[in-house]
Order: C-alpha cells, then structure tokens, then sequence
C-alpha cells in the first residue's frame, strides 16, 4: 500500500507471485526475479534494525496483558459491590456480567492478540534474517 502525503491517497499494491512456467521464461526474465547484493543487502540491514525493536515491544505489550488483566481483578470488585441479589453465587454472577468487566475482558483479548502478533512477527523476522543472511553470503561468493 502507498500512501501519498500531499492528497491522501492509497494506492493498492498487488503481490507479484512467481510464474509456475519457469521453463519457458528466458535468461533475462529470471534475473529480473531475483533481488540484486545491494537489495539483499539493504532487506538484512532492515530486518536487523526491526528485530532490534523486539525485546522493548515484546515487555511493553506484556505490561499491557498484565495491566488489563489487573484491571479485570479491579472491574469485578467494584462490580460485585454493586450488585445485589440473594446469595453470593447471584452476586458473582451478576458482577461477571457488568460493563466495566466485560469491557476489561476485551482490553485483555486485545492486549494478548496484541501480544501474540509481536511474537509472531519477531519469529517471522528471525527466520527473514537467516534467509537474507544465506543471500547475502551467496552473493558475497559469486562477486568473488
């Protein structure tokens, strides 16, 4: 996706997938295909510069997961103050169906979905580098 700053436009960018006849494509065509030593090059420095990020983002959106999760412990002490009802089975029930923690439930599922996809992404990147580092290393052979 490219966004234009100066109107605002996005502009959808489609992914280009490798053509299943590689036979019948010429010398030139298949070069095309391949990222050039300073690509390779510039995808690692990328890469690394990213997954250095990783371990402050990791501990941020795990203090989130914390956070909402003491936030749920708060919502349903206030909410069974609130409630009313005959016993102490009625009143749990009744706190467990309060806005304030179903809403602290859904900061939870967000924050460890939030959680998650870091972790993801981080393992994504890990294997990218070894990758660009393969490439890299292929590339520094054949310009020898």
């Amino acid at each position: 996706m490219i966004i234009d700053e100066t109107s605002g436009t996005v502009t959808e960018q489609g992914v280009e997938l490798v053509p299943l006849n590689l036979t019948d494509l010429d010398e030139d065509t298949l070069l095309e295909m391949f990222p050039s030593p300073v690509q390779c090059a510039g995808a690692l420095l990328k890469a690394r510069a990213l997954i250095a990020q990783a371990p402050a983002i990791l501990a941020e959106r795990s203090k989130a997961v914390k956070d909402a999760k003491r936030e749920l412990i708060i919502a349903r002490g206030y909410a069974r103050q609130r409630a009313v009802g005959r016993d102490a089975d009625t009143r749990r029930l009744v706190a467990e169906s309060d806005a304030d923690v179903l809403t602290a439930w859904e900061r939870i599922d967000v924050a460890e979905l939030a959680l998650e996809y870091a972790r993801e992404l981080r393992k994504t990147l890990t294997e990218d580098i070894e990758i660009l580092r393969s490439l890299n290393a292929n590339f520094r052979g054949e310009h020898r």
